[in-house]
């Protein structure tokens, strides 16, 4: 058995090989350790003399619990997910199909099919917030929200990992924090509330045989539609000209015309809180980037901040924002200090 980086017990490498002999009829032939997501999990590929499965390994089982009752209830809907094989909360574990790893932010950035591929994404998506709506109540997602203390949470974590240890700036004066407690409030209190996937964006899209599966959903929370159509739109992996949104926001709502939510948005003012929500999730976005370097000293995601602080920076709602977020001078220190090579 070839073996990269092993870190699995013999416990788990037991009932990994009883799950694949129920599921594939195959035995594990070796285990390949996998770049991470930017969270305590670790995965491996297995493979096997057929088709290889995805193992996700979390002892803690906090980040993994909820994936596969999302998994089940998005697949009962028919939205692309990939097929899970089981799950093992005692172990840590987590098995499931292998579809490659390409994702999506490939075929976008390197072929001629960046707006056929996005329309199809945001036609899943559409699909994703009506076929689902209304979220049952017993489901995970039902319990956690985008409400103001959820967001002002991430407008602190960027505060934290950006603003203080990445660009060593003083923390948010008091008036900037109450500044953005009613921006998050405005956000709070968009509706309708649907199943956000809450990181819709190219790299949590897979594509495989020609076809779009989404992943990486254990997190859902419910929140205003915008949010999602928000991370693929303005998403700092794969840039857009304002072209191109407008004919993808228009596919979105083409989409969700048929199912019942649709009825239910205030369409006048959708692009306005469409960018409302925008800004406060590139913000987010940023915030992410740089903790990927202070927390675990990776520089893979530094590239993307730029763009994404660029990108808030370009929307109309930025100017309101500039006391408390002076997204300009953030990004002057990037450049004069040279933070990013």
């Amino acid at each position: 058995m070839i073996i990269s980086s092993l870190r699995l017990s013999q416990a788990q490498q037991a009932w990994v090989t009883n799950q694949l002999k129920g599921a594939l009829g195959d035995s594990p032939t070796g285990y390949q350790l996998l770049a991470g997501d930017g969270s305590s999990r670790s995965f491996y590929r297995v493979t096997t003399n057929g088709r290889p499965a995805i193992l996700v390994v979390d002892p803690e089982w906090v980040q993994t619990r909820d994936y596969t009752a999302h998994n089940n209830f998005l697949r009962k809907h028919r939205i692309p997910t990939p097929t899970f094989y089981g799950e093992n909360p005692a172990l840590g574990l987590l098995l499931m199909e292998d579809l490659g790893d390409t994702l999506l932010q490939t075929p976008v950035r390197e072929t001629a099919e960046k707006i056929s591929l996005l329309k199809r994404s945001v036609g899943i998506l559409a699909e994703l917030h009506g076929k689902t709506f209304p979220v049952p109540n017993a489901l995970p997602v039902a319990t956690r929200s985008f409400n103001q203390a959820k967001l002002m949470e991430e407008f602190r974590f960027t505060e934290t990992h950006l603003i203080e240890k990445f660009l060593g700036l003083p923390p948010l004066s008091s008036t900037a924090i109450s500044t953005l407690e009613k921006f998050s409030q405005r956000i709070a209190e968009l509706t309708p509330r649907v199943f956000t996937h809450r990181d819709y964006h190219t790299r949590n899209i897979l594509f495989a045989q020609q076809e779009l599966f989404l992943i990486d959903f254990q997190d859902a929370r419910m929140g205003p539609p915008h949010y999602d159509l928000a991370s693929i739109l303005y998403d700092p992996y794969v840039l857009l000209s304002d072209a191109d949104r407008s004919i993808l926001r228009k596919e979105y709502e083409k989409h969700l015309q048929p199912f019942a939510v649709a009825k239910l948005i205030d369409w006048p003012r959708f692009d306005q809180d469409l960018e409302t929500v925008a800004f406060q999730r590139l913000i987010k976005a940023a915030g992410s980037f740089a903790s990927f370097f202070t927390r675990f000293g990776k520089r893979t995601h530094l590239q993307y901040l730029v763009p994404a602080l660029q990108t808030a920076q370009s929307l109309t709602v930025a100017p309101s924002l500039d006391s408390a977020v002076p997204l300009k001078s953030w990004l002057e220190r990037i450049e004069k200090a040279k933070l990013i090579e």
